[in-house]
């Protein structure tokens, strides 16, 4: 069986079907739910939305400190109200849902170190036949393969990186994204 009917098989088990409840997408009790994206993904949604950058996304509130003096975080993540992500509207419903990222096509999939995890949400177990199972399942393994891909993009920036004292930067695939 090859690996996208055997991760297909594994959706299926686990009862999955979407509620549409926002759950996944709003802030939790522990502020959880932190949606990071990629820089080409942030890009996909700029070009779906017409936003720019700094409307979207917000570096990952983990600093480190650099060499030189400054500090720097390795993601972004989708801006977000006090309640939820910035592009869940009033009714539950993602307004960028074509241009939504990979976590957010996959979840409450993951595939870490070639297993399915599946984590916390009020659809799973509910015993329905998922419709969307493959789909699911092939976004999984794109997911992976986007997010080996980026990481390593973003080990060969991090390490010609260079901060001066104060200096606050995001790296990411693209480089070093000085905030001011």
């Amino acid at each position: 069986m090859d690996h996208i009917h055997h991760l297909t098989d594994k959706i299926h088990a686990s009862g999955f079907t979407c509620l549409m409840c926002g759950g996944c997408c709003s802030r939790g009790e522990d502020d959880g739910n932190l949606v990071l994206v990629s820089a080409p993904e942030v890009r996909a949604i700029m070009e779906h939305t017409g936003h720019s950058w700094e409307e979207i996304a917000e570096p990952y509130p983990e600093w480190l400190p650099a060499e030189g003096g400054g500090t720097f975080t390795l993601a972004w993540c989708l801006r977000r109200t006090e309640k939820a992500c910035i592009f869940l509207d009033e009714n539950n419903r993602c307004t960028i849902y074509p241009a939504r990222p990979l976590i957010c096509r996959t979840y409450p999939f993951a595939l870490e170190q070639g297993t399915l995890r599946v984590y916390a949400c009020p659809g799973v177990g509910q015993r329905q036949i998922c419709n969307k199972a493959e789909n699911i399942a092939d976004e999984c393994i794109k997911r992976v393969t986007a997010e080996t891909t980026d990481a390593e993009h973003t080990k060969e920036i991090y390490m010609e990186m260079n901060l001066g004292p104060n200096e606050c930067a995001v790296v990411d695939s693209e480089g070093v994204k000085r905030i001011g």
